[in-house]
């Protein structure tokens, strides 16, 4: 039976990625493209997405006082890491993820990080 998994491309600790000309961006993206391809024609992307820069859009922070909801810009001041996207999978344990994992161009320059979901 298949499972699904969460993996979060993880770079750090809290600085800007290197400064990239529009054509080594564009070969990044279609190492990244080719990689989700590959596993959706396996059956095995359900989904995922890349996320805006923290950089440039630092997402919101949202929890709950006492008395009423708070949001604040983020991610924290100490924040070390930088999570930049994301993508589901379908595998049938962690054993098989890694595996399908061992050729991603995201290992190159970061970590990724894999959850099961519930």
């Amino acid at each position: 039976m298949m499972a699904q998994f969460i993996l979060f491309y993880v770079n750090g600790p809290g600085k800007p990625p290197p400064e990239r000309s529009e054509e080594e961006f564009q070969e990044i993206i279609t190492e990244y493209i080719a990689w989700g391809d590959k596993l959706r024609a396996q059956g095995r992307m359900v989904g995922g997405a890349r996320l805006t820069s923290v950089w440039t859009d630092p997402g919101r922070v949202c929890w709950r006082s006492e008395s009423e909801s708070l949001a604040t810009d983020g991610p924290l001041a100490e924040t070390k890491e930088v999570v930049g996207g994301y993508s589901v999978l379908e595998a049938v344990d962690y054993n098989e993820v890694v595996g399908l994992c061992r050729d991603h161009p995201h290992l190159r320059e970061g970590r990724i990080v894999i959850r099961q979901l519930a």
